[in-house]
C-alpha cells in the first residue's frame, strides 16, 4: 500500500500547493506566508497519512528574536511531515533544484524562503550572507536541515553553513529533534504512527567566531543524535515495541 500512498501523498501536496499559491501571490515573500501555510499544509497531511503529532517545549518553536532552527533530515517523508515546526516568522533555506516541483517549488520560492546552489560554493555562501542580512531585516528566523540531505537512517555529519550563519548574524540556535521514523511508523497502516518532535534549550552564539564552527556544529550534532534516539526507543517502548 506505501508505494500507493506516497505518490498520493504527493499529489495531495502538490495539490494543497496550488490552492495556496493565492496567498502568496497577494503577499509575496512576507515573513509570515510560510507559517500559515505550513499550519494549513500539516493539518491535513497529518490526517492523510493518520498520523499522530506530539512536539515537547513548541514555544521554542516561536522564538523571540530571529534564529536558525535545525532539525534532522531522515527521508522522503519529511516533505510532509516538516511543515510542522514551521511557525509565523520562520521561513526555510532549500536547495535550488526544489524549484523544477511543480506547484511546490513554485510556492516555496513565493512564499519566502530562501534557495541556494549548493553545487557552487561561490554562490552558496554569498546567499548565506544575504540570509543573514534577510534574517536582521525581515525579523525572520531559518529553518535548516545541517545534514544537507536525506541520512536515510544514518545520521550524516553536519555541514557548516548553518553555524557559520548563525555566527554571522549573532543568532541563537535552535535543535529541533523528530523521533525516527523509520523505526516508529508504518505507512502501510491507515494510522501510521506518531511523529515526536522535542525543541532543546537554544544555544546562543553571542561572542563566538567563525573558528568556533566547527565546536558548534560537533556540539549540536552529538546533542540531536542522542535526543533523536532516546525519543524514539521511548516511542517504541510506549507502544510495546521493544
Amino acid at each position: 500500500m506505501y508505494p500507493f500512498r506516497i505518490v498520493f501523498g504527493f499529489i495531495t501536496l502538490a495539490i494543497l500547493a496550488a490552492l495556496l499559491t493565492p496567498i502568496a501571490l497577494l503577499r509575496p515573500k512576507h515573513r509570515n506566508n510560510m507559517g500559515d501555510i505550513c499550519s494549513a499544509v500539516s493539518r491535513v497531511l497529518f490526517a492523510y497519512w493518520g498520523a499522530k503529532l506530539e512536539i515537547e517545549n513548541e514555544e521554542r518553536l516561536s522564538p523571540e528574536q530571529p534564529s536558525i532552527l535545525i532539525s534532522n533530515h531522515q527521508d522522503t517523508e519529511d516533505m510532509f511531515f516538516a511543515e510542522s515546526i514551521v511557525r509565523r516568522g520562520t521561513v526555510a533555506l532549500g536547495k535550488w533544484e526544489l524549484l523544477y516541483i511543480p506547484f511546490i517549488g513554485w510556492l516555496f520560492f513565493l512564499a519566502g524562503n530562501i534557495v541556494i546552489k549548493r553545487a557552487k560554493k561561490e554562490k552558496a555562501q554569498q546567499a548565506l550572507g544575504l540570509a543573514a542580512k534577510i534574517m536582521r531585516e525581515k525579523n525572520l528566523s531559518l529553518l535548516i536541515f545541517p545534514e544537507g540531505t536525506r541520512n536515510w537512517g544514518k545520521p550524516l555529519p553536519f555541514k557548516l553553513g548553518a553555524f557559520r550563519l548563525a555566527i554571522e548574524a549573532q543568532a541563537p540556535i535552535q535543535p529541533v529533534c523528530f523521533s525516527l521514523r523509520q523505526h516508529t511508523m508504518n505507512y502501510n497502516k491507515w494510522h501510521s504512527g506518531t511523529v515526536r518532535v522535542k525543541c532543546l534549550e537554544p544555544i546562543s552564539t553571542q561572542g563566538l567566531t567563525q573558528n568556533d564552527a566547527v565546536a558548534l556544529a560537533n556540539r549540536c550534532q552529538k546533542l540531536m543524535e542522542a535526543q533523536c534516539i532516546e525519543m524514539t526507543d521511548a516511542l517504541l517502548k510506549e507502544n510495546g515495541k521493544q
